[in-house]
C-alpha cells in the first residue's frame, strides 16, 4: 500500500517532491521517484508502505531492460500465481513484490490483458519509454483513489487530490455543479470532484496517454456482469452454496499474503464476522478491533461475543465527545467532502488499529453483492407490488402518510427511529416511484435531501441549482436484467467506490494502514451475479446465501444475529459541548451568508429542528452542511491548514 503522484507535459522545480511530502502518511516508509530520460517530459513517484517484500520491493520498478517503469499504490493478491506463469513464458524477476508482476504482465498481454488477470485493490502509472506514453488504472471496485487535472497541455495525478493542489499551475476552486448531487448522496459521484478541473479516474478504468500529442482517453476494462432474465439458466442452490464457500475462503486466503502480520476490524455483523472465522484457518493468532459510541445502538458488546467465540485478541476503541474536534483534520485527509458523521469512527478505528499493525481486513462488500441493505428489500418489494397491482405506488403514498412512523419503523431496517423526516422521503419516494428511473428510485429512498428541500434551503442565487439532471440513468443494455441484479448494480458506478469504500480508504491511509477486502474479489461478485435473487433476498432474509454459510461456523444466535446497522448517533452528541462548538463556528448565519449558497433563515431552522426533535435526518442533514463548509476552509479558504 502506498500514495502515488507524477505530472506529464511540463516541468516544475521540486513538484515532485511536494506532491510526495504532502501524502506522506500514505507511505511513510520511503520514497521513489522516475523522471523520464532525453528531456522528456514526465515525472511520477510513490510514498511506500513496506508490506510485501520489505527489503526488495522498492519503487519504480522496472523490466528488463528498464525500458518500462510503474509506481504502484495497492496489492495484487494474486501475485504468486502470475509471477509463476510469467516467469514459465521467460520473464526474469529482479525482486519478489507483487508490483514486478504488473510490468511483465504488460510486456506479455498488453495493459487490457494484465488488468484482467489482476486480483487486487490498486492505482498504478506504468511509463513505456519506447513509445512515449504512459498508461494509469483503477482497481476494478475502486478501492483504491486516483484522481488527476489536465489543462492547456498539462496533465497531473496522485492517489490523493491534494498532491495535484501542489503544483501553481493548479489553483482550488470550488466545482459548484458538484454541491447539488453532493447534497443529494452525500458524496459527489464519480468523475466529478468538488474541485474544479480534478476528476476521478473511474473504477475498472485505465487511462491512456500520449506525450508526443498531450492527449488522453479513458476505457473500460471490467464491469459487473448481468444475466438476461429472460433466458438466464440456474443451478442448483447447493452448487452455489459449495462455490461461495470455496471462492470465499480462497479470497479470505489471498488477501492474508503478506510480509508483515495481518489483523482485522470486528463489528457484530455477519461479513466481518464470516471474515475473521475465515482468518482462523490460516492463523492462529488474529487481532480484532471494533468501534463503539458508549450508546444503546453501540455494537460493541456483540462483537466482543464473536471474538470469544473465534478466540481473537479484541480491541475496542470508544468514539469521544472530543473526537469531534478531530473533524477538520479528517476532512483534510478525505480530500473531499464526505457528508457523514462515521468519518470521526473510521478515523478513530484506524488509529487504534495501526498501534499494532499495518494491515487489517474488512468485510465491505458483501452487502452491495449479497443484497445486504434494508432498501434494496423495500426497492424489490415495491417493484413486486407495482408489478402485480399498477399504480399501487401512488395508492400507498397517502396510506403511508397518514401512518405514525413508530408503526413505520416495524417495516424498515433503519439506524434510528423513521421519525417524520425519514417517513417524508418514503412517501415522496411511493408517490413518484412509477414515473422514475431505477436509479432515481434507488436515490430517492436512500437521500437525505429532497429536491425540494434542497431548493428550499439554498439562497435565491443557487436555487438554480437544485435539480436531478446530473443523476445518471441505468444503462439500457442493463435494463433486462433480473430486477434484483440491476439494483445491486447501481452500487458499483457510485455508491460503493464514492461511498463506502473512500471512507475507509483515506482513513486507513491517514495511520498507515492497510486495508483489504476479501469480498471486493471479482470472483465472488462475478458469481454472486449468477445467483437466483432467492440466495439473496428470502423471506425477508437479507444476505440470505451468506448466513448459510455463517450457519457452518457460528452458533444460531451469532449467524443469525439481527442486523445492527452502523451509524455514528449523532443525536447522543448533540449537547456535549464540542459538537455545539462544531455547530455554532461552521453554520452560524454569518458564516451561512458569507460561503452564499444557503439561506441563513432556513440552515438556523434546520438546527432547531436538529434540536428539538433530535431526529436521525436532521441530524445527518446538518453534518452533511458542517463538512462541506469545513472542506472550503480546509481546501478553498485554506484558513485550516494540515500540510
Amino acid at each position: 500500500m502506498c500514495g502515488i503522484y507524477g505530472f506529464a507535459g511540463f516541468k516544475e522545480e521540486g513538484l515532485l517532491d511536494r506532491m510526495g511530502r504532502v501524502i506522506r502518511h500514505r507511505g511513510p516508509d520511503g520514497q521513489g521517484r522516475y523522471e523520464a530520460p532525453e528531456g522528456v517530459p514526465f515525472s511520477m513517484g510513490m510514498q511506500r508502505l513496506s508490506i510485501i517484500d520489505l527489503e526488495g520491493g522498492w519503487q519504480p520498478v522496472f523490466n528488463e531492460d528498464q525500458s518500462i517503469a510503474i509506481c504502484y499504490n495497492g496489492e495484487t493478491y494474486n501475485y504468486v500465481e502470475l509471477r509463476e506463469e510469467l516467469e514459465a513464458k521467460g520473464h526474469q524477476f529482479r525482486t519478489h513484490s507483487d508490483t514486478e508482476c504488473v510490468v511483465h504482465g504488460y510486456e506479455e498481454w498488453g495493459i487490457e490483458g494484465v488488468l484482467q488477470r489482476m486480483n487486487g485493490m490498486f492505482g498504478f502509472c506504468l511509463y513505456d519509454a519506447r513509445k512515449r506514453e504512459f498508461f494509469i488504472a483503477r482497481d476494478r471496485c475502486g478501492q483504491k483513489p486516483m484522481y488527476y487535472h489536465h489543462a492547456n497541455g498539462r496533465f497531473l495525478f496522485g492517489s490523493e487530490a491534494k498532491s495535484i493542489l501542489q503544483s501553481q499551475h493548479y489553483t482550488a476552486e470550488v466545482n459548484l455543479e458538484a454541491i447539488d448531487p453532493y447534497l443529494t448522496l452525500r458524496n459527489v459521484p464519480e468523475p466529478a470532484t468538488m474541485f474544479k478541473g480534478i476528476y476521478k479516474l473511474p473504477t475498472s478504468h485505465y487511462l491512456h496517454y500520449k506525450l508526443a500529442d498531450n492527449s488522453l482517453k479513458i476505457a473500460r476494462y471490467w464491469e459487473v456482469p448481468l444475466l438476461d432474465a429472460r433466458t438466464a439458466k440456474y443451478k442448483s442452490d447447493g452448487e452455489y452454496f459449495e462455490a461461495l464457500e470455496h471462492l470465499f475462503y480462497d479470497s479470505v486466503r489471498l488477501c492474508m499474503r503478506s510480509d508483515v502480520p495481518v489483523g482485522a476490524y470486528l463489528s457484530a455483523g455477519v461479513d466481518s464476522s464470516l471474515t475473521v472465522a475465515a482468518m482462523t484457518r490460516y492463523s492462529s493468532n488474529i487481532n480484532t478491533y471494533s468501534v463503539g459510541f458508549d450508546s444503546p445502538v453501540d455494537e460493541t458488546p456483540a462483537a466482543r461475543e464473536t471474538a470469544a467465540f473465534l478466540g481473537t485478541k479484541h480491541h475496542e476503541i470508544i468514539c469521544q465527545p472530543e473526537d469531534f474536534d478531530l473533524l477538520p483534520k479528517i476532512v483534510w485527509h478525505m480530500d473531499r467532502p464526505v457528508g457523514d458523521a462515521l468519518l470521526i469512527a473510521f478515523y478513530k478505528l484506524a488509529e487504534g488499529a495501526s498501534k499494532d499493525l499495518k494491515v487489517v481486513l474488512g468485510g465491505e462488500g458483501a452487502d452491495e453483492a449479497f443484497a445486504g441493505y434494508s432498501f434494496q428489500g423495500v426497492i424489490t418489494k415495491v417493484e413486486k407490488m407495482r408489478r402485480m397491482i399498477p399504480g399501487v405506488t401512488s395508492i400507498a403514498a397517502p396510506i403511508f402518510a397518514a401512518t405514525p412512523p413508530g408503526i413505520l419503523n416495524k417495516f424498515f431496517t433503519f439506524p434510528a427511529d423513521l421519525g417524520s423526516q425519514g417517513k417524508k422521503r418514503v412517501v415522496e419516494f411511493l408517490s413518484k416511484y412509477s414515473g422514475r428511473d431505477l436509479n432515481h428510485n434507488f436515490n430517492a429512498l436512500r437521500t437525505l435531501w429532497s429536491q425540494d428541500e434542497r431548493r428550499d434551503t439554498y439562497s435565491e442565487k443557487f436555487k438554480n441549482l437544485a435539480t436531478d439532471a446530473w443523476m445518471a440513468k441505468e444503462k439500457e443494455k442493463d435494463k433486462h436484467g433480473p430486477f434484483l441484479d440491476r439494483l445491486l448494480k447501481l452500487q458499483y458506478d457510485e455508491w460503493l467506490q464514492d461511498w463506502a469504500l473512500i471512507r475507509q480508504d483515506k482513513n486507513t491511509m491517514a495511520h498507515s494502514l492497510e486495508y483489504r477486502l476479501p469480498f471486493l474479489d471479482h470472483r465472488l461478485i462475478e458469481l454472486a451475479f449468477t445467483m437466483p435473487a432467492h440466495l439473496k433476498i428470502n423471506k425477508g432474509t437479507d444476505k440470505f446465501i451468506e448466513r448459510q454459510l455463517a450457519d457452518k461456523v457460528f452458533p444460531q444466535h451469532i449467524a443469525r444475529r439481527q442486523k445492527i446497522p452502523f451509524y455514528l448517533p449523532v443525536e447522543y452528541f448533540l449537547d456535549q459541548p464540542q459538537f455545539k462548538s462544531l455547530v455554532a463556528e461552521t453554520l452560524n448565519p454569518d458564516a451561512v451568508k458569507k460561503r452564499g449558497y444557503f439561506d441563513p433563515a432556513k440552515v438556523t431552522r434546520l438546527l432547531e429542528n436538529m434540536r428539538s426533535t433530535r431526529e436521525f435526518v436532521y441530524c445527518k442533514q446538518v453534518m452533511s452542511l458542517v463538512v462541506l463548509e469545513l472542506w472550503h476552509r480546509v481546501f478553498v479558504d485554506k484558513s485550516i491548514r494540515f500540510d
